[in-house]
């Protein structure tokens, strides 16, 4: 199908009439008639059967009609974007970032560079890390944030921001005190319901070979893929995790108690672009955003921890008889 002809195949299927779709493109009617019949005999299948005054949509039609919506998307993404820099100057830019990195870093960085360059198209999307690196190398994205993603000779990555995971608790299930030492080790809380990652994340990754390393075997009954969920359920009381700090700091403090973990588990969060791809002052700018926005919530850090801290290495006590 030509270009034209999926436009007057999308009015007709939005209106139901060719005198409505006329009225849509601002055409005659006779045009809509004449390139619609063109489609059909191009595709070798009717399009619509006429019932009752009205254009009714064919098995062929509605099987068409989901991708035709797709394209007509992205061509009015080319549009807008090409209106912009006709008129104003200005630009576009795709980003993607993992989940768990969305809603606490990604939607500020988002909002303050919006604020600052208020007439650039931004496309703002969701993906797993291998998505992220996809994505990239086929030319869907202009950037991505991800924690510690795989090497690729065709991807440059720099650091943007940096943490360490913490340890999140049911408000209504608080640790022991830990006594003067304010520490508990994690080997005592391991009969506690424990949510784990079903996932091979770098942070996924970290949480069970630090378990695996000091031998500990949690009672885990839920596990998940992403860091959002697992904190959605240690608010539902479900059970504790460990998670990285952006992720915990999002967390509600009236329903989350955060505790830091010892020794320190820490991380990365990688600013990724294509490799042979030339970088822009506006993604140059969301990276200062997203690092700004990382740095203003990591402030907030030490407001929100609790004690005890939660030691890997610390053996329980032992109970006198």
């Amino acid at each position: 199908m030509r270009l034209r002809q999926i436009e007057v195949f999308r009015a007709v299927m939005l209106t139901g009439t060719v005198s409505e779709a006329a009225r849509l493109l601002h055409v005659s009617q006779p045009v809509v008639t004449r390139v619609l019949q063109h489609a059909e005999a191009s595709l070798g299948f009717r399009l619509f059967e006429r019932v009752r005054g009205r254009l009714q949509a064919t098995p062929e039609a509605n099987a068409l009609y989901g991708d035709v919506e797709r394209l007509y998307g992205e061509i009015e993404r080319v549009r807008r974007v090409s209106e912009s820099l006709r008129h104003k100057g200005a630009g576009r830019l795709r980003v993607a970032a993992t989940p768990s990195l969305a809603n606490p870093l990604l939607v500020p960085a988002v909002r303050s560079f919006c604020a600052r360059h208020p007439d650039t198209q931004v496309q703002v999307l969701t993906h797993h890390t291998d998505e992220i690196v996809g994505a990239l190398l086929a030319n869907q994205i202009d950037l991505g944030f991800a924690f510690a993603p795989p090497r690729h000779e065709a991807i440059s990555s720099e650091p943007v921001a940096s943490g360490r995971m913490l340890l999140a608790v049911p408000r209504a299930q608080p640790l022991p005190a830990g006594g003067r030492r304010r520490v508990v080790p994690m080997q005592r809380l391991m009969e506690r319901a424990f949510i784990g990652y079903d996932d091979n994340s770098s942070l996924g990754l970290l949480v069970r070979q630090t378990l695996a390393r000091h031998a500990l075997e949690p009672r885990s009954t839920l596990e998940v893929q992403t860091y959002s969920l697992a904190l959605a359920l240690v608010d539902a009381g479900l059970g504790m995790t460990l998670l990285d700090q952006y992720t915990a700091l999002s967390a509600s403090a009236e329903r989350v108690a955060l505790h830091d973990v010892a020794p320190v588990l820490p991380f990365e969060i990688q600013m990724l672009r294509a490799s042979h791809r030339a970088g822009s002052s506006l993604a140059d700018d969301l990276r200062d955003q997203f690092a700004l926005a990382a740095a203003t919530l990591a402030a907030t850090l030490p407001l929100r921890l609790e004690a005890p801290t939660a030691s890997f290495d610390a053996a329980p006590a032992r109970r006198r008889d």
